[in-house]
């Protein structure tokens, strides 16, 4: 149902698109019941009215319809957002069921909007886990949409996607691959002429749109016909036919278009603009002052914002009841729910934004991180750190851009916590900001936000990224730095480098930090670093020396009840046996480590004791048992979200190759090809290398252009 008081322009135009959609995801009774469609088509031309529309027919024919929106928020995007918003309306609609989903499915809890929340004492940093498994949250999602599904037929609405965030992004894939059991449609909409050459949604949903049972629906201009009609049922009453043209001529078939021009003809009689923006802007000069002071306050915040929010920006409680009804009345607002409000489009919050003077943008930018600061207030830290970055408070940007990190890592979104860290850290550094931090009482280690970001990175599958983060960090150390900090440093930049083909040389860097430790003194620091030193000198053959320094770090690792080194130096172990010519005692050894590693949930040093483990396999020539074990490690990559991480990405390639040369070339074209995911250009491109191989032994020469 639309909220009270949202005010719709009629449909007009629209009707076969109307009937395709309704046929596709189910609503008509003899349609196929398609359970994903795209819907596209550019700004303003009428994607929210028709999905609106489509939404009360659904909700007619008995079916239950969630909806959720993705918001700009540039850098500081808040991951799954819309599925935050939508599981928040059910919650909000029907409480008990939301528990009762909650309840079943943790990870589905940690999306409800009010888990959320800056100043949510539940998530403290000390209560929240390090990583929500985004296997689980992805199966909770599809297991929650398919139960609501099988008690009445559901429509999952999502819209905006163009603003949508990494993870949104595959999370949607993950919902469009799987096949539903129960009655479960998926309509996303998106804006196609923002869709650039470099835009991340470009590349996926060209994968979308190659699976199947994803339709695409675009939604074209308006016919001249059609927008005369729509100018005349708008206008309620004669236009001149002048007028009438030219609104027709320039609205060029975009329904939001038409619906401004009249609207600005109406009100004011005055010449039409020449442009959109400033179009938008005669409209909004034709409120009263306290109107336009309300209507762009609300815009700082964005397409939404909450009552509460906006009455302690504006800070005049007087006058803003007043100021809203007016809003609404001339159609800029809407009411959302019970305590929110949101520009009728969301070009209309663009074009107030914009229309605002630097200075005037600073000082609504500081009242959001008053508000969003005062712990009363609802609201994210990645809001709170979009409008301190604007409002040029550095250290609030700085705390909550840490904040947002952490956030994103623990709901298994890697590739945004390290833009949240890398932000966090760029900040840091300045140091009229870290004396600010510092006399506030607040403690941002660069070093430790350089080491979360670098393991955000190494999640995210951008090790080269988190190698230069890791170079710089050390680059940055004074030379009179205590040598225990360069030694922890040096042993973050060798744990990535380690990981990648290419980088500093790992061995010169381990036995350098190894020489800034006090002599053989056991520590966690020298465990660590003695587990990489065991690695860099097996690469160089010296399997004496390399096995003398992985029983050290193994015998500390065991002294402090380190999981990941001990697991990492057994790995180093077993293969420098294999080396010896005892793959069975290896063999053995790598399943030890591999189950030790699997029951600490130490996922890195698991996905590297499963790739060495299939390597035996393989180079004994024991393909079967190597392929298993390699789509072990991928299966495993992919439910710990870092399917693009080093070792995971190993695996999957090293499967498709082991069933290539097999003779399995349909089960080595399925593994290397990433249709379903958005894969960073590295992984895309040793992926394609095996599919290539693949697409060669076939004989198909034209595929290879």
């Amino acid at each position: 149902m639309p909220p009270a008081g949202d005010i719709r322009s009629p449909l007009v135009g629209r009707a076969s698109e109307l009937d395709r959609l309704a046929g596709l995801v189910g609503v008509d009774a003899d349609s196929s019941g398609a359970t994903a469609v795209l819907l596209s088509g550019d700004a303003g031309v009428g994607k929210t009215r028709l999905l609106a529309e489509l939404q009360d027919r659904a909700e007619q024919a008995g079916w239950r319809v969630l909806t959720g929106h993705c918001l700009d928020f540039g850098e500081s995007a808040l991951p799954y957002l819309p599925f935050s918003e939508a599981f928040g309306r059910l919650a909000a609609e029907e409480p008990t069921l939301a528990s009762s989903l909650a309840a079943s499915r943790p990870a589905i809890a940690r999306l409800m909007p009010a888990r959320r929340l800056l100043g949510d004492e539940q998530h403290a940093q000390g209560d929240r886990p390090e990583r929500l498994d985004r296997a689980d949250l992805f199966e909770s999602v599809h297991a929650a949409l398919q139960q609501l599904g099988g008690a009445a037929p559901l429509l999952l609405v999502v819209e905006d996607v163009h603003w949508a965030d990494r993870s949104t992004r595959e999370m949607l894939s993950f919902l469009f691959a799987r096949n539903f059991t129960t009655p479960v449609s998926v309509v996303a909409s998106y804006r196609s002429d923002d869709l650039h050459r470099r835009h991340p949604l470009r590349g996926a949903v060209a994968e979308w749109s190659r699976l199947g049972g994803v339709h695409r629906v675009d939604l074209t201009r308006l016919p001249d016909e059609a927008v005369r009609t729509l100018v005349q049922v708008l206008h309620g009453g004669p236009m001149p036919e002048l007028a009438l043209h030219r609104i027709v001529e320039r609205a060029e078939g975009n329904a939001f278009f038409t619906e401004e021009l009249v609207a600005a003809a109406a009100d004011g009689g005055g010449p039409l603009p020449l442009e959109l923006a400033d179009l938008l802007l005669v409209r909004l000069d034709q409120l009263d002052d306290s109107s336009r002071l309300v209507v762009r306050a609300a815009a700082v915040s964005g397409r939404q914002v909450s009552h509460p929010l906006l009455q302690r920006v504006v800070d005049q409680p007087a006058m803003l009841d007043g100021a809203l009804r007016t809003a609404v009345e001339h159609n800029i607002l809407v009411p959302v729910g019970s305590d929110s409000y949101a520009f009728r489009h969301a070009l209309l919050a663009e074009a107030v934004y914009d229309d605002l003077l630097p200075g005037e943008r600073a000082r609504l930018h500081a009242a959001y991180v008053e508000a969003l600061s005062s712990g009363d207030i609802e609201g994210t830290a990645a809001e709170l750190a979009r409008h301190a970055r604007a409002a040029n408070d550095l250290p609030t940007a700085a705390r909550a851009s840490a904040e947002a990190g952490d956030e994103a890592f623990a709901v298994a979104a890697p590739d945004e916590a390290a833009s949240h860290f890398e932000r966090a850290l760029e900040l840091v550094l300045r140091s009229e900001v870290a004396d600010v931090l510092h006399k506030q009482g607040h403690r941002l280690d660069p070093v430790e936000l350089t080491a979360k970001a670098v393991k955000a990175a190494t999640a995210a599958g951008n090790v080269l990224r988190a190698i230069a983060l890791a170079q710089d960090q050390l680059d940055a150390l004074p030379p009179d730095a205590p040598a225990l900090s360069r030694a922890e440093v040096i042993q973050m930049l060798a744990g990535v480098a380690v990981q990648a083909d290419s980088g500093p040389d790992v061995l010169a860097l381990t036995s350098e930090a190894l020489r800034l430790l006090p002599d053989a003194e056991p520590t966690p620091l020298r465990a660590r670093i003695l587990a990489l030193h065991a690695r860099a000198t097996a690469t160089r053959g010296r399997v004496d020396e390399a096995t003398r320094w992985a029983e050290e770090a193994l015998s500390i690792a065991r002294r402090f009840r380190l999981a990941d080194v001990e697991s990492d130096a057994s790995t180093t172990l077993a293969r420098l046996e294999e080396q010896a010519g005892d793959s069975e005692q290896s063999r053995r050894t790598l399943e030890v480590a591999v189950a030790a590693a699997r029951q600490a949930g130490v996922v890195g040093a698991e996905l590297r004791g499963l790739i060495n483990l299939g390597n035996i396999h393989y180079e004994s020539g024991r393909l079967a048992e190597a392929l298993q074990i390699y789509r072990a490690g991928w299966d495993r990559a992919r439910e710990a979200g870092r399917p693009w991480a080093p070792y995971g990405l190993d695996s999957r390639v090293m499967a498709a190759q082991v069933a290539y040369v097999a003779g399995g070339w349909d089960l080595a074209s399925e593994l290397a090809d990433p249709s379903a995911e958005r894969a960073p250009e590295m992984a895309n491109a040793y992926l394609t290398s095996v599919g290539l191989a693949v697409t060669a032994g076939r004989g198909d020469v034209s595929a290879l252009d």
